[in-house]
């Protein structure tokens, strides 16, 4: 694939990251720049995601920033970017990082940056692009999760690359055979309005796909941000979950997610128990910019633009049974799947 020019990399934004991490993102930073690629990431200043802007910045990267002016991440705008773009909310944020983007590369993050990369292999399933996602794979960050997706019934390896290094991650995509060309779609599924909307219906997931693990890490990366208050449950019958699980449990201890992260669901094997602890499902309040983001750094004014509006959509599946929301007092977890 020698014809990319503009790069989206999905990172974390955790300022508590190992240096191994922050090395990463710096190292590709500086790739990008002296491959004269243009760099489009989330914004902020916060943890990995401002280490990658300034560093590509700094050895003359053209470097976009698109961030949601109505969550908190607004407060954390990395100052001096090439160009920054405000949307009016996180879906039109990350429709923006997608379709701005030749190829899409994902460093260690947390829900965020999971689950925008669920997204681009979820739309690869649904025929609606031909991009690859690199994962960069730093000390095996994402071996759990890439093995947890080849058990998914509707994973299509075609869209996924692995690398070692940021250095790799460039000289793969250089190496990749570009898909068939697809139309370029007049709306995105996507599922941030249903997830967020009023009501105290939880939300169960119970069989594993890439469609419902999407869907799962969309809802508990909205409620991280305090975006819906609904509990979360995941039937992991027959240990289905139990990759995607074990992947929560080491973001929490890279601290890309934070330990109050890992309350804001319960899995259970069996309807019975998994209805006892949602029933007691307590919310959980994050406080981002001392649990999560750090210290910002100094800050200068960013020269913003605003885009034209976009039109939301959202479709789903019932395909692989997802229970995407159940009667408020459930004692037997009816639904309609």
């Amino acid at each position: 694939m020698s014809n990319y020019n503009t790069l989206t990399v999905y990172l974390g934004s955790s300022g508590h990251a190992r240096p191994v991490f922050k090395q990463a993102a710096e190292e590709l930073g500086r790739l990008i720049a002296q491959r004269g690629k243009r760099l489009v990431y989330g914004g902020m200043d916060a943890g990995l995601m401002g280490i990658i802007a300034s560093t590509a910045l700094a050895h003359g990267a053209h470097v976009t920033g698109i961030i949601p002016q109505k969550l908190k991440d607004s407060e954390r705008i990395l100052t001096n970017l090439s160009e920054t773009i405000l949307v009016q909310d996180l879906w039109e944020r990350k429709r923006l990082l997608f379709t701005h983007a030749d190829a899409v590369l994902a460093l260690p993050g947390g829900f965020g940056t999971l689950d925008e990369s669920l997204e681009v292999l979820y739309w690869g399933d649904l025929g609606l692009h031909n991009k690859p996602l690199v994962l960069v794979n730093i000390e095996g960050y994402w071996d759990g999760l890439v093995s947890y997706l080849k058990t998914l019934p509707d994973f299509d390896p075609r869209f996924l690359v692995v690398a070692d290094s940021p250095e790799d991650a460039l000289h793969k995509l250089d190496d990749w055979q570009p898909l068939p060309s697809v139309p370029v779609p007049e709306h995105f599924p996507h599922f941030e309005d249903e997830i967020s909307r009023a009501t105290d219906q939880p939300i169960l997931v119970d069989k594993a796909s890439v469609e419902n693990t999407y869907y799962l890490v969309c809802a508990l990366g909205l409620k991280q941000l305090g975006k819906h208050i609904r509990a979360i449950g995941i039937l992991n019958e027959n240990g289905a979950f139990d990759g995607l699980l074990a992947w929560f449990e080491k973001a929490a201890e890279e601290t890309f997610i934070t330990q109050k992260c890992l309350t804001l669901y319960d899995a259970a094997p069996t309807r019975d128990e998994l209805n006892r602890l949602l029933a007691a499902q307590k919310p959980a309040h994050i406080d981002l910019h001392k649990e999560k983001w750090a210290n910002p750094p100094p800050r200068k004014t960013p020269r913003l633009r605003q885009p034209e509006a976009l039109t939301l959509s959202w479709q789903s599946s019932p395909e692989y049974g997802l229970c995407r929301s159940l009667p408020a007092r459930f004692p037997d977890l009816h639904s309609d799947c």
